[in-house]
């Protein structure tokens, strides 16, 4: 698949690509020819005929079951999670979907992180229930059976009474959807002692559905499994967009290949780590030499950007006064 405009959606499925009807039909015949049509002279579709019709007549093609709106128009969607390894599925939001298992990975949620900065003296609103909302969306979209925190699941230890309110609010609403369990990040130091009360478990590490899930604050005193994928977070890794007026911004990332998946921080409030500026010497141990792919979580989907270096260099070739190279990516 691939975004080609901020306008519709567009499938290459059957060897042509579609355009939504809202804004007027789009179709590119086998020779990638685009035909425009605007929206009172839309192309339709036959839902069983193996053939689309516009105004001008019928055209062959191979069509398959397609959902279809109430004024005859094709609808069509772009899948928003990206399968990254067999059995492995990379969210938009940041999270892993292990589908088999029904199991949610979650990776640097950072609860209460607008109280512990008030409490350092930085006065910015209180925007955490930004990182609940996200999160029942998700757990509402996939009903996992499974909901495993990759570390780092609270900001900071010792919170102030609204703060330990909100976290203990937000994990009884999430024990009641799915089982929870807390594997131990750097900024998880008192979180046993502090909320283990709560209807979860927690773990130094996680391991199910062939993958071990650790933070990686301390890769080099954590064993290493020698079979299946490492899945870590605490990096937050992300790569800088450029877009075409010059404008950038940084896109979360996930880092992956056969040993090793590095995942971007769910919080909203995480500025990441650009790995443009290259991997840690422990992260690229992990990754065990062989090449590592980069899919961008954008709001609406995942992107596979191809091999690292080869998206670091597309993007670092990306003018402001041409369209930003990030559309060329294919997903």
């Amino acid at each position: 698949m691939r975004k080609c405009s901020n306008r519709g959606a567009f499938s290459w499925q059957f060897g042509f690509r579609v355009k939504s009807a809202l804004d007027g039909a789009c179709v590119w015949d086998r020779a990638k020819r685009p035909r425009m049509a605007p929206p009172h002279k839309a192309t339709r579709f036959d839902a069983g005929g193996g053939a689309f019709r516009s105004r001008s007549g019928w055209k062959r093609g191979v069509i398959a079951s397609v959902p279809f709106l109430d004024n005859g128009y094709l609808s069509v969607t772009l899948p928003s999670s990206a399968a990254v390894l067999p059995g492995i599925s990379a969210h938009p939001s940041g999270a892993l979907w292990l589908p088999d298992s029904r199991t949610v990975l979650v990776a640097d949620l950072h609860l209460g992180y607008s109280w512990a900065q008030r409490r350092r003296g930085e006065l910015g609103p209180l925007a955490d229930f930004q990182a609940r909302d996200k999160l029942l969306k998700l757990c509402a979209e996939l009903e996992p059976q499974r909901l495993v925190f990759v570390g780092d699941l609270v900001h900071a230890p010792r919170p102030c009474e609204l703060e330990r309110a909100y976290i203990e609010e937000t994990l009884t609403l999430l024990a009641q959807r799915a089982a929870i369990v807390a594997v131990r990040g750097n900024h998880d130091r008192a979180f046993a002692r502090e909320f283990g009360h709560l209807a979860l478990s927690t773990a130094e590490a996680w391991s199910g559905s062939d993958i071990t899930a650790i933070h990686g604050d301390r890769l080099d005193r954590s064993p290493i499994p020698q079979a299946g994928t490492l899945v870590v977070g605490h990096l937050h890794p992300c790569l800088s967009i450029r877009e075409a007026s010059g404008a950038s911004q940084k896109l979360p990332v996930f880092l992956v290949n056969a040993h090793c998946i590095v995942m971007p921080a769910f919080s909203p409030f995480a500025r990441g780590y650009d790995v443009a500026a290259g991997l840690p010497p422990d992260l690229q141990f992990c990754f065990q030499g062989a090449p590592v792919h980069a899919y961008l979580a954008t709001p609406t989907r995942v992107i596979h950007a191809g091999p690292l270096a080869s998206a670091i260099d597309k993007l670092a070739e990306a003018d402001a006064g041409t369209a930003s190279r990030f559309r060329s990516f294919r997903s």
